[in-house]
């Protein structure tokens, strides 16, 4: 299993859990926020969930919703290191 989340992995996570078809360039967009690309809080929580079943680690929801996307996935990427 893959210690780092790609990009492609986030786009397909957000597609199944919030139903919202994102592409790997708008994700890696340094000011792109989830809430524009029509991804809401309920979208965010169900992948970290995904995320947290699938590589057995706990990440702390409570400040990444308002971060923008990149920083988002370097913070789980982080995570999951540390986890692993």
């Amino acid at each position: 299993m893959a210690s780092e989340i790609t990009y492609e992995e986030l786009a397909t996570l957000i597609k199944a859990r919030a139903g919202v078809q994102v592409t790997v360039d708008e994700l890696a967009d340094p000011g792109c926020m989830f809430l524009d690309l029509g991804v809401d809080s309920l979208g965010v929580l169900g992948v970290l969930s995904d995320l947290e079943n699938r590589y057995g680690v706990s990440i702390d929801s409570s400040d990444l919703l308002g971060r923008p996307v990149a920083e988002f996935l370097q913070t789980v990427n982080s995570t999951v290191k540390a986890g692993a």
